[in-house]
């Protein structure tokens, strides 16, 4: 019996800790044939002027990303400089799959001194102004 406690204990941390709220802001995360953006609003770190958020994206087709990488879809952490106006990578899951599905087959790293600056090639409209303001402007917000 205690076994079977420990067992529904693990699966419902599991299913709180994959439940996270995404913001949309372009798509539909259940329709695979469109350009799908969201954003986690919680910020994983708030330092002065900059923010580290969780920005993931599902692509209507297969992709290949400047380093060659192959993905459908990814979700990644983003450094925003605010004062910059500007965003970029510092890590990246990539997913086979379109809308997250299965496990990521490959995890990437960007140092400061190669920035892969999320931009979002090919998508009209373009969000990524947008959502650089949208980060930006949470002045207010601090970390738990």
């Amino acid at each position: 019996m205690k076994i079977l406690i420990m067992v529904c204990c693990l699966w419902c941390c599991t299913l709180t800790h994959a439940a996270r709220d995404w913001f949309n802001v372009m798509g539909d995360a259940a329709d695979e044939s469109v350009n799908t953006i969201e954003v986690d609003p919680t910020p994983v770190l708030i330092t002065g002027e900059t923010r580290i958020m969780r920005v993931r994206v599902s692509r209507s087709q297969d992709r290949v990303n400047r380093d060659g990488i192959a993905y459908r879809s990814y979700v990644s952490e983003v450094l925003f400089d605010c004062p910059n106006s500007t965003a970029r990578f510092l890590s990246i899951d990539y997913y086979r799959l379109p809308a997250w599905k299965s496990e990521p087959y490959l995890w990437r790293e960007y140092s400061p001194t190669e920035p892969r600056w999320m931009q979002f090639r090919d998508v009209e409209p373009n969000p990524y102004r947008r959502i650089i303001r949208a980060a930006c402007s949470t002045s207010t917000i601090t970390n738990n």
